[in-house]
């Protein structure tokens, strides 16, 4: 692919877009995937430590009064949350960018 890149001269822009980056893809995916779950985690944690406010002081809070019902509905929502991104948000992009392979 490259070599026939390199053979109709096209431009380093072009080149990046048409034959690096459709290969990228799927490795920029997962690594989104990836850093979208750590950054759930760091902020339920950063929430909880020291936070005032937020879902995990909430947590916090409910766990320090053995609130189970409450805990669970927190979890439940926050989990929601988290599978709506991926399922609105990453799924589809991740068709639209790895099309070219199916076609």
């Amino acid at each position: 692919m490259l070599q026939v890149a390199d053979a109709f001269d096209l431009p380093p822009a072009l080149k990046l877009r048409k034959v690096y980056m459709p290969q990228l893809y799927p490795y920029l995916m997962a690594a989104a995937r990836s850093g979208l779950a750590l950054i759930w985690k760091i902020v339920l944690v950063v929430e909880l430590l020291g936070g005032s406010n937020g879902v995990g002081f909430q947590l916090s809070t409910f766990f320090q009064f053995f609130d189970i019902t409450s805990i669970l509905a927190y979890t439940l929502a926050f989990a929601t949350v988290v599978l709506l991104i991926e399922t609105v948000l990453m799924r589809p992009l991740d068709q639209r960018l790895s099309r070219w392979r199916t076609a």
